[in-house]
């Protein structure tokens, strides 16, 4: 979970700095809101794995359903003081992952965290040799627990490269995949020969191979 990213939407108070302080002891990127509107913007923007949401917020439900009319991955944790049969009934149809009754206490956060983790793993990334990990959902790389800061374009052709793995990716194929904002203008070999040396800079050493006349691939 380490490298996971939560939006906690709740009440800013003592117990809601509590209940993050618990948090980043299993996570990395924990960000904090107290109301709806904020939680959708920071939503749009980051994108995190994971949602843990005081149901007691005005139109918190509201919210979620928001979410989940085009958003089926991303998990929903109910850490609330809301125990209403109404509230139970829609955390199901909204495909809640957990349900924490407030208060609670350090060993049952990081229980259901621990449960929920191998599922988001399993969503949201790809194992890669020589301790590399893509993320999928943010199309973010870490080698070696370290986060790998990549242009667009770098992230572009890493994902094809991770979608493609084992199997050469041809100059075409990059090029229709990674300057598709630009596919009527002239791109030369030298320019993709560039954006794979610059990539190869920054990632370990024969994880990304190639051969002349076929193309590239990251190792399986």
């Amino acid at each position: 979970m380490e490298h996971s990213s939560v939006l906690y939407i709740d009440y800013k108070n003592e117990m809601s700095a509590y209940y993050q302080s618990l948090l980043e002891k299993s996570i990395k990127h924990v960000h904090v809101v107290d109301n709806r509107e904020d939680a959708y913007l920071y939503y749009k923007e980051n994108n995190p794995d994971i949602v843990i949401i005081e149901l007691t917020i005005p139109k918190a439900l509201s919210f979620v359903k928001t979410i989940r009319e085009k958003d089926r991955d991303t998990i929903f944790l109910a850490l609330t003081e809301d125990t209403s049969i109404s509230t139970l009934r829609s955390i199901v149809e909204l495909s809640f992952s957990a349900y924490m009754i407030k208060p609670v206490e350090e060993e049952e956060i990081q229980s259901t965290l621990l449960k929920i983790s191998n599922n988001l793993k399993y969503k949201k990334s790809v194992d890669l040799p020589l301790g590399c990990q893509w993320n999928i959902k943010s199309k973010v790389l870490f080698c070696q627990g370290s986060r790998i800061f990549l242009t667009p374009r770098e992230s572009k052709l890493f994902e094809l490269l991770v979608q493609k793995r084992d199997t050469f990716c041809s100059e075409d194929e990059i090029y229709c995949n990674v300057w598709s904002d630009e596919i009527d203008k002239t791109i030369n070999t030298a320019s993709i020969r560039t954006l794979v040396k610059n990539l190869r800079k920054k990632v370990p050493n024969g994880l990304i191979l190639n051969r002349y006349g076929i193309g590239y691939k990251i190792i399986a």
